[in-house]
């Protein structure tokens, strides 16, 4: 199935508010979680500085404005039965649920575990290891339209160590970090699994269906949904990224085909 793909390059606050009503069946965003600082955070045993991004910067009134702001124009573009997805830690997933739980029409299905069996060491040494990350699986209701939930594809596609194959699939995922080859084409400090998006795409969405993420990073959703016959729109704010989408977007051609890619900067 040809599909077409769309990344524009801007702030995901303003391109949002161009997405006409009740238009994209999935949403997916993982979001700044408002973990950087100033100075980054350094490794107990070494000069190795980490989470210095200035995108994901906020003061704490800032960061609720911000997310409110975008869920919201999320929540306007989804249609009727439509799903949102939202990946997070603990520094902001109890935030967006409790965001996504005072919207109307907007149900929480289930949140789902991340588990990473081969999670990062703890830089501090402070606390324990953070082996995990969240998602929230909200749908939007009303018309008489009901959430899609393709129960055989993940009986059948989706399992781990957890989740044996052809039994129901547990809310708990166990999905490594991304591997190295999947960061062929550049390096993102966010870059999410692929394995994670086959996921929500096949769990979520039908052939032909379009789904957005307006923090769509180093592409990984537009690429899994290209690969899983949908349709999908991007929105990133560093325009350092685009290489590498459009990269992953074309992997075996050397220039993108415009009928299935545009680019909007």
């Amino acid at each position: 199935m040809k599909t077409k793909h769309k990344i524009i390059i801007g702030d995901a606050l303003k391109e949002l508010k161009k997405i006409p009503d009740e238009s994209i069946d999935l949403v997916f965003a993982d979001p700044p979680y408002n973990m950087s600082k100033k100075k980054g955070l350094g490794w107990k045993y070494s000069n190795h500085v980490t989470m210095q991004e200035q995108w994901d910067i906020f003061t704490k009134d800032d960061f609720f404005k911000f997310n409110v702001e975008w869920l919201t124009e999320c929540f306007r573009i989804l249609k009727h039965g439509g799903s949102l997805w939202v990946c997070g830690s603990f520094h902001n997933i109890y935030q967006l649920g409790y965001i996504i739980q005072h919207m109307s029409d907007l149900k929480i299905n289930n949140s789902i575990v991340w588990f990473k069996p081969n999670a990062q060491p703890n830089i501090t040494c402070r606390m324990f290891t953070e082996s995990t990350e969240h998602l929230i699986w909200a749908s939007k209701n009303g018309n008489g339209q009901k959430w899609i939930f393709n129960y055989d594809d993940t009986k059948n596609l989706i399992f781990d160590d957890i989740n044996p194959k052809g039994k129901q699939t547990r809310n708990v995922w166990s999905i490594p970090l991304t591997p190295k080859k999947e960061k062929w084409a550049g390096v993102h400090p966010t870059q999410k699994p692929e394995e994670l998006l086959r996921r929500i795409i096949l769990s979520s969405t039908k052939p032909g269906d379009l789904v957005i993420d307006p923090f769509v990073g180093s592409g990984t959703t537009s690429a899994v949904a290209k690969k899983l016959g949908r349709n999908s729109i991007g929105i990133e704010k560093e325009s350092k990224y685009l290489d590498i989408i459009q990269k992953r977007l074309s992997p075996t051609q050397k220039t993108l085909s415009e009928s299935e890619v545009e680019i909007i900067r």
